[in-house]
């Protein structure tokens, strides 16, 4: 089921909202492109930007194709007759369809096919509940999916005369990461990620498990009792990278199973946990830079970006900063950071909900640049003008920072919106419409090779794309 917005649907509700419409109706924003990730091309998997909800093995948020860069762009919706159905990732196919998971928490999740024109369903493909709120794109264009009955499950898309379908090519049982006796009902694959030599690491919600598949089909997983990961895994050349609500870890494959290589404790405060989704941090770890990890904490009275070195030096070395963010009592990270050469772009997600009102959301977007020496960071931008809980992502081809804004001063007025990366400034605005509907839910944005931007919702997909 598709359906068209282009301008409001109906007259705007606030004073805020029509003044934001005069300031951004008929803008045109000028690209400025920056350069490719400096980046080793990764083997097993997509790697340019569709290789998950956070565009790349390493999650950097940053996609090589330019987004839309007029606000009369042309919007269509995919809804899901379920409700609520997380759409979460979106990628695409080489023919430019969209590929998306929609999750039931309770009810079976839906892979799905959509016409980038339209968002019409071209196939789709019953899976477990809870399978997909993460996916993968392989090395041959196939969609690697972590399911909710305890295995991965990866598929093709086979296009006959009666059209397109997919197709199941492998189903893998992962059960062994968590004994049965340990098992509850948050046991689930979360995330899913390939390593350099091939094998296809992934995730267990709680208790935490971490595991990988060898190229031969074993099962080898390591168990970290007492913790949960609610966040993705992030892989480069030196292994895997994923945060429990305890504490960052690095692995690698060894004789024995997945080895811990790195371990870093973070700080949890009692009120922050009460605000949070989870008791730890709800950011997914980003590689970025000269071979830097960063995350965020979940510290009262607001958050800290913690960027970390993983060369070969002496741990009690590695920490490069810890910069606390947005306001005290104020701050929440939820979402993956951005990360593009030195940089970092982290967005506030206090008081953002999967379902039900987010009307008391707060605002929040910072940008900030490691130094070239390794001595600390910097603050280069705040802006406090945008709200979003979106999974943001940095167009490379347009230089700007596309979010799934709800505008400030309203409780339920959604746009799309892009933040100039070099400034901070917002330079974009489109307005989308109102209500659960358009509801962003904490989902990502992607955006094809031919400017389609896509964003995930409470019940279906969303496509943007400039007029032609």
């Amino acid at each position: 089921m598709a359906s068209t917005a282009g301008k409001p649907r109906e007259a705007p509700s606030t004073t805020v909202q029509q003044r934001i419409i005069a300031d951004y109706e008929d803008a045109v924003v000028a690209a400025k492109p920056l350069p490719p990730l400096p980046m080793p091309a990764h083997p097993y998997q997509n790697n340019d930007g569709y290789a998950g909800a956070h565009g790349d093995s390493y999650n950097s948020g940053t996609i090589p194709a330019a987004g839309p860069l007029r606000s009369d762009m042309q919007v269509h919706a995919y809804r899901s007759k379920q409700k609520p159905a997380y759409c979460s990732t979106q990628h695409f196919d080489p023919r430019g369809r969209v590929i998306s998971v929609c999750v039931g928490r309770q009810t079976p999740s839906s892979l799905v096919l959509l016409d980038a024109a339209s968002m019409d369903v071209l196939a789709q493909y019953e899976l477990p509940p809870m399978a997909g709120f993460y996916f993968r794109m392989d090395q041959q264009g196939r969609v690697v999916v972590p399911a909710g009955d305890m295995s991965i499950q990866t598929f093709e898309i086979v296009d006959g005369e009666g059209g397109p379908a997919w197709r199941r090519v492998e189903r893998r049982d992962v059960s062994s990461a968590v004994p049965e006796d340990k098992r509850g009902p948050m046991t689930i694959p979360l995330d899913l990620v390939a390593d350099w030599q091939g094998n296809w690491w992934f995730s267990i919600l709680k208790p935490a498990s971490v595991g990988y598949i060898t190229t031969d089909g074993q099962v080898r997983s390591h168990l970290f009792e007492g913790e949960s990961i609610v966040n993705g895994l992030a892989s480069d050349p030196g292994g895997v990278s994923f945060v429990t609500d305890q504490n960052l870890y690095t692995m690698r494959t060894s004789d024995n199973g997945p080895e811990v290589t790195l371990r870093f404790p973070y700080e949890v405060g009692d009120e922050a946990a009460k605000q949070s989704f989870g008791s730890g941090s709800g950011t997914t770890p980003v590689l970025f830079g000269n071979n830097l990890i960063a995350f965020g904490d979940n510290a009262d009275p607001r958050p800290n970006v913690l960027v970390y070195r993983l060369d070969d030096i002496p741990d009690d070395e590695r920490l490069v900063c810890k910069v606390p963010v947005f306001k005290p009592g104020r701050s929440v990270l939820e979402n993956s950071f951005i990360g593009y050469g030195n940089s970092l772009v982290i967005e506030n997600n206090k008081g953002f909900k999967m379902a039900g009102s987010s009307a008391g959301a707060e605002p929040g977007f910072v940008r900030i640049d490691v130094r070239d020496d390794l001595s600390g960071c910097d603050i280069v931008w705040e802006n406090y003008e945008v709200r979003a809980g979106t999974g943001a992502k940095l167009s490379l081809g347009s230089g700007l920072v596309y979010v799934h804004e709800l505008l400030m001063g309203t409780d339920d007025a959604w746009y799309i919106t892009a933040i100039d990366f070099e400034t901070g400034k917002t330079v974009l605005r489109h307005f989308l419409g109102y209500g659960e509907d358009w509801d962003n839910a904490l989902l990502t944005i992607s955006i094809s090779p031919d400017g389609l931007l896509t964003s995930g919702m409470y019940a279906g997909i969303l496509g943007a794309k400039d007029p032609e």
